[in-house]
């Protein structure tokens, strides 16, 4: 894949995505947030801090770096606040390494080795659409915690933030 465009407005609509979750969150009661549930990722707490290790994990695999992170459930923030900040920190960093790249990059292999020991290799451009999809797929997740808890679920698919877009005076999505 040699769309940078396309791969741009993916990483766009994950931080759309992920400010109006945050957002939604922030309006829910603190114990809720917390609140240990039936879930692989336990809370959405802990979902929202796995969604930014992933992130960080394969942001150093594209990058060719290590990271610090030993386990997908761990709370590296302990308050909504902080996490909020580097959950924009990153999103920014993503859009920025994104227009960074040129064709030949994103066609470029990526050599893993994921923190179970599993080894594998992507393309630099499915590593980024892997992060965009991997970030639907848990707040997916996160939204049927927002369900459990009696709140209103965020409202985060493609169709939803062209419209915002376009509210804004935006392009059309490529």
């Amino acid at each position: 894949m040699r769309d940078k465009s396309y791969l741009r407005a993916l990483i766009d609509y994950n931080a759309w995505a992920n400010a109006e979750t945050y957002r939604l969150v922030a309006e829910m009661p603190a114990e809720e947030v917390t609140k240990l549930r039936k879930t692989p990722l336990q809370s959405i707490f802990v979902s929202l801090n796995h969604l930014l290790n992933v992130d960080r994990i394969w942001l150093a695999h594209m990058k060719g770096e290590t990271h610090d992170i030993p386990n997908l459930r761990d709370v590296q923030f302990e308050t909504l606040d902080d996490l909020w900040q580097a959950r924009q920190e990153m999103d920014r960093t993503l859009q920025d390494y994104v227009d960074s790249l040129d064709e030949d990059a994103l066609e470029e292999i990526v050599d893993y080795e994921l923190i179970g020991g599993n080894k594998g290799s992507l393309s630099r451009a499915m590593c980024l659409t892997h992060l965009a999809t991997h970030g639907s797929y848990h707040r997916g997740w996160i939204s049927d915690m927002f369900g459990q808890a009696e709140c209103q679920q965020p409202s985060t698919d493609i169709p939803v933030y062209e419209r915002a877009l376009r509210e804004q005076g935006g392009r059309p999505l490529p």
